[in-house]
């Protein structure tokens, strides 16, 4: 280990300190109903920062997650939460695995002899540290799996063209959808079987030797439908917070909510629905105004039952339903 615990100690700043401390509350204001995977991952998260990730003198990624679970529970969100938290904007780099399906797609990847640098190797030489996000990752060729398990076993990788580069200061982050089908729609809590049978289907499509080198294997549970009117809240607020950024003040009452809430929680197919139903219900409201009013779009967000649709109502702005999220 090249620092000892009183070196790590000693150069553990105060700013540090009371970020990590700030850590769990960060990623609950943002990540709604999975409370069961957040401890592992705050725990891998504050070593991979305080440097306690080096393994008999060898170094690894600051952690190497396995987010399972089916699509629109928060697994993509916790990476972009804590990846923002720690490091800013723009540092999270996301891929999809299923477009590197084939051989023919493993030099798009990570480059080949001629000097190309591939996906991968375009990210890697303009960047030193970060999350990498390989979402589905079961439907990558093998030899691309091939590349992951070195990066999880020694923080290195090799490209194509030769190079090789250090990933000891990023995290891994892999989703799946393995075993999702077993998780029951309705956002019931995890039980020990439940686990113990999505983990066996695991070791059925995943080496032995890859699932031993994660630092978490965290199982997402499907949103219960008060979870996700919780979320609702979270979601629109940041979508008001976004647009008062571009000069619009909105705020929204109760029956814009629930026009929000019935359009988009659709059972079994997590937060996406609502959000795209958030985004184009405020959006269309805004171009109204914009387009055929004669006022600037402030004002608060109500349902509209003659055009079942959301209308901004231009009178005084209600305080009380808009928060200030930034």
């Amino acid at each position: 280990m090249s620092n000892t615990y009183k070196d790590i100690v000693k150069t553990t700043t105060d700013s540090l300190k009371e970020k990590l401390l700030g850590l769990e509350n960060a990623i609950k204001q943002n990540v709604i109903g999975q409370d069961q995977v957040l401890p592992v991952i705050i725990k891998t998260l504050e070593r991979g920062e305080l440097g306690l990730t080096y393994d008999n003198d060898r170094p690894k990624p600051k952690g190497a997650f396995l987010f399972l679970g089916p699509t629109g529970v928060g697994k993509t969100e916790l990476a972009l939460t804590f990846t923002h938290y720690l490091y800013g904007e723009d540092c999270l780099y996301r891929f999809d695995m299923s477009e590197f399906m084939h051989f023919d797609s493993i030099k798009q990847f990570l480059g080949d002899e001629t000097g190309s640098f591939g996906r991968l190797g375009n990210i890697l030489e303009n960047n030193n540290y970060g999350t990498l996000l390989f979402d589905e990752m079961e439907k990558a060729h093998s030899q691309i799996m091939d590349v992951f398990l070195s990066i999880m076993d020694a923080a290195r990788i090799t490209l194509g063209n030769g190079k090789t580069y250090d990933l000891s200061n990023y995290y891994i982050v892999f989703t799946s959808n393995i075993g999702a089908n077993r998780i029951p729609e309705t956002g019931t809590v995890m039980t020990t079987t439940l686990e113990r049978g999505i983990k066996a289907e695991l070791f059925k499509k995943l080496r032995k030797e890859m699932i031993a080198r994660f630092s978490a294997v965290c199982i997402f549970k499907q949103l219960g439908y008060d979870i996700q009117k919780g979320i609702a809240h979270t979601l629109i607020k940041k979508e008001l917070f976004r647009i008062k950024q571009k000069g619009c003040n909105i705020s929204y009452d109760d029956s814009a909510f629930n026009f929000i809430v019935r359009n988009g929680i659709q059972e079994g197919l997590g937060v996406r629905p609502l959000r795209d139903t958030i985004h184009r219900s405020v959006g269309d409201a805004i171009a109204d105004v914009m387009l055929r009013g004669n006022k600037e779009p402030h004002g608060t967000l109500n349902y509209d039952k003659s055009n079942n649709c959301l209308r901004i109502d231009h009178k005084q702005l209600c305080s009380t339903d808009y928060i200030d999220i930034g």
